[in-house]
């Protein structure tokens, strides 16, 4: 997986969990040096649309 980097301080950051919200998943990702977090959408969930 290409790793993300940060685009306040351009550090590498860390994976901090996932999170649903909605139809869809979203990995948030946190930066151990200036503390800025990003979500990055993952999937979606195909039963919920009709």
């Amino acid at each position: 997986m290409k790793e993300l980097m940060c685009k306040k301080c351009d550090e590498k950051m860390m994976k901090k969990g996932i999170i649903q919200s909605g139809n869809s998943k979203y990995d948030v990702y946190h930066c151990n040096e200036c503390g800025h977090e990003e979500m990055k959408a993952i999937s979606v969930n195909p039963s919920y649309h009709r």
